[in-house]
């Protein structure tokens, strides 16, 4: 019997319900997870989305299609099936799951082969466990986990793994410093691999064994051969994603002659790393992807700025930051994944997922806050991948030229954009304007920062003196600051180190009109859009929620005051506040609004952003409910405490309820930093829209005017800084 009948058979012997399927996996397939199962369990619905795709199976359609086949086959006894499944779920969801997760997975899997008498399959997950110790940084484990895997080997006879084997402890030694030694076990590498033959992922298994011999010559100080290595490789893939090749001839060409000489080299590196980023239609693998080439984005970026060139830098920071990697949907393939089932399974799980978190909240228990934080998180993937069809863009220097020469583009005469870039331990700040790009390193170190931030969220929610709000006004906007008294309106895209400073209520922006951004990506047309003007004949709606049963908070006494007198404004407003607006009001189909105003009882949950809620009349709503239901409105208000506070993460992603609503949707959604008092956010919000309707404002201009009316009646920023304007730009 074959590994592959072996694993068939196992199929055949459980009870897979109808809703799984088997797939036989050709050998060219294996390289998606690495060295695969020949065998592949599957949910049926899956297969419409893999049928669509050209390229086939790729990392998250596996992750996603695995996970439900584990969770099923854990039910019933231990398998080769069972650990093969666990095996490919931890390869597939690589850079995607934590390493903690992945080394259980693969324990688990070796516990199962046991069970299952499966010994032959033992060198591979081995392997599998050697690798993820290495990740850890735990190398003396990863070689032990290795000498085992060679040991089965030798008893059981797979070249597949005895080539793994010596790619691994390869790489382990480069990372001990022993290049030498490395390259002798990737001659070996090479060698299995022949032995192997063409077809089962040579390609892969070639360019790993490649990138680790450049890395090898090039520490090794052997430069004119690392040259003509990555010069030969990097003819032979002028639009691949790969790397290294780009990265070591940058690396020689600086050592050389300098950063000037390598700037172009580095910006190729940027890139080839975007486009690794870019073949991702989901936040959760963009994200891992831009960690994991954080250092050589760092690297990059400190080159270009070495050589003066700063727009080059920019543009490597904003892809660093994966703007450039978001994908539209394809409406065709989203409409058929809606009749395929996938949205109902996910809706069932979401609701299923709001019993947990509220049983976790209940008990304040923080293991089960993180694990419903990680259980939303992959209900965001799998939303993620509702009809997004991975395509890569190519991208090249004239495509990164054009969208830079877009963005400036969208930087009007007048507006400043200040992107803050935190480039290894320091920090700098990009000053774009309508016709330059200029990088200032500012006297900040990376530590500091997040200090400031802290210090600074700390005086303005308990009324402190504004000490640390002056220090960031003048480390983070003084080395600017011609650029600032000259704006008119400033953009501001913070670093998640930076995120949550409030830039407007710093002097130099006082009375200027601020927009936030997480990435300057998001400002171009076609992104974030423009805001329409508000008049009279808008569409406007209003949900209220005083006081819900189920809390004790106090009641907000305000609230249908706030909503009728800015209802007022409007010819057709709609109200739902009497009774109180309730989940079905917000999540269910609802008509086009061109603003969605939301009164109420809001929590930020810090440790599990995605279980931030908005407390309507009969259930909390969470973050990510909003995040996967789509929404018909143009710009949000939430009126209520911290729906802008986030968690922040590099690569501009950021996790609260004022990006769940930009996530369904929005254009712009105007929320608050730090809690709010129920009298004075209905106050403000009223003159606010007072202001935009009367001028015709865009809603920052209006933020603006409306702060410094209410700092002449009440100077702390505490009191008239809370509400920021997060999104749409300008005006159409």
């Amino acid at each position: 019997m074959t590994s592959g009948d072996e694993l068939e058979a196992d199929m055949r012997r459980l009870d897979m319900d109808g809703r799984f399927v088997s797939l036989v996996m050709k050998e060219e397939s294996f390289s998606a997870i690495g060295i695969g199962a020949p065998v592949i369990v599957l949910p049926v619905n899956l297969l419409p989305t893999v049928l669509r795709q050209s390229r086939g199976l790729d990392r998250e359609l596996l992750t996603t299609g695995l996970r439900q086949s584990v969770a099923q086959l854990r039910r019933g006894e231990p398998t080769a099936l069972l650990a093969e499944s666990l095996l490919s779920l931890a390869r597939a969801s690589e850079g995607a799951d934590g390493l903690e997760r992945q080394l259980a997975l693969i324990v688990e899997a070796i516990a199962a082969l046991r069970q299952a008498g499966a010994p032959h399959r033992l060198p591979r997950a081995y392997v599998a466990l050697s690798n993820v110790l290495k990740k850890m940084y735990r190398l003396y484990d990863a070689l032990a986990a290795l000498d085992r895997a060679a040991d089965a080997e030798r008893e059981h006879r797979d070249t597949g793994a005895l080539l793994a084997v010596h790619y691994e402890r390869a790489a382990m030694l480069r990372l001990l410093g022993l290049q030498a030694e490395a390259l002798s076990e990737l001659d070996h590498a090479t060698g299995a691999l022949r032995a192997i033959g063409p077809g089962t992922s040579d390609n892969l298994w070639a360019s790993r064994i490649r990138s680790e011999t450049l890395f090898c010559l090039s520490e090794l100080g052997r430069a004119e051969e690392a040259l003509a290595e990555a010069d030969a490789w990097l003819a032979s893939s002028p639009g691949s994603a790969v790397v290294t090749p780009a990265l070591v001839r940058a690396d020689v060409v600086r050592r050389r002659s300098g950063a000037g000489a390598a700037a172009d080299d580095y910006l190729e590196v940027a890139i080839r790393a975007a486009r690794n980023i870019s073949s991702y239609s989901s936040t959760r693998f963009r994200r891992g992807a831009r960690d994991h080439h954080d250092q050589v984005f760092t690297t990059s970026i400190s080159a270009l700025i070495e050589a003066g060139q700063h727009a080059g830098a920019f543009a490597a920071w904003e892809m660093a930051r994966s703007g450039a990697a978001l994908l539209p949907r394809d409406e065709d393939a989203y409409v058929q994944a809606l009749r395929d089932g996938m949205r109902d399974e996910i809706a069932t799980e979401a609701a299923e997922l709001v019993g947990h978190a509220r049983g976790a909240l209940a008990a304040g228990d923080p293991s089960a806050l993180a694990d419903c934080q990680d259980r939303a998180d992959w209900l965001l993937f799998r939303n993620d991948m509702l009809g997004r069809i991975p395509r890569p863009r190519a991208a090249s220097r004239e495509l990164v030229d054009a969208w830079m020469a877009e963005l400036r583009g969208t930087v009007k005469p007048g507006t400043l954009l200040l992107s803050y870039a935190a480039i290894g331990d320091r920090v700098c700040v990009f000053a774009v304007t309508s016709g330059s790009v200029v990088c200032t390193p500012l006297d900040v170190p990376r530590a500091e920062a997040g200090l400031l931030a802290m210090s600074t969220a700390r005086e303005c929610r308990g009324l402190f003196p504004t000490d640390a709000l002056d220090e960031s006004a003048r480390r983070l906007l003084d080395p600017v600051g011609r650029l600032v008294v000259d704006a008119e309106a400033v953009v501001i895209v913070p670093c998640a180190d930076l995120h949550g400073l409030p830039f407007h209520a710093m002097r130099p922006l006082r009375g200027k009109a601020v927009t936030y951004s997480t990435r300057a990506a998001d400002l171009r047309p076609g992104k974030a859009g423009r805001e329409s003007p508000l008049s009279a004949t808008s569409h406007w709606t209003g949900l209220g929620v005083p006081s819900p049963a189920y809390s004790s908070m106090p009641e907000l006494g305000h609230v249908r005051a706030e909503l009728r007198d800015i209802g007022a404004h409007f010819k057709a407003p709609t109200f739902v506040v009497d009774p109180p607006a309730t989940a079905a009001d917000l999540l269910g189909p609802t008509a086009q609004a061109d603003v969605l105003h939301i009164a109420c009882h809001a929590a930020f949950e810090p440790g599990a952003p995605h279980l931030s809620r908005l407390l309507l009349a009969d259930r909390p709503v969470f973050s990510f409910e909003i995040a996967v239901t789509p929404l018909d409105a143009e710009h949000v208000v939430l009126s209520a405490c911290e729906t802008a506070d986030a968690a922040a993460h590099q690569g501009g992603h950021t996790q609260s309820l004022a990006s769940a609503f930009l996530n369904a949707g929005a254009s712009g959604v105007t929320g608050s930093l730090w809690p709010v008092d129920d009298w004075a956010a209905a106050r403000f919000l009223t003159t606010l829209y007072e202001h935009r309707i009367s001028t015709g404002a865009t809603m920052a201009d209006a933020l603006s005017w409306t702060r410094s009316v209410f700092a002449e009646e009440a100077p702390h920023p505490h009191y008239w800084a809370p509400f920021v304007h997060i999104g749409a730009l300008g005006v159409d």
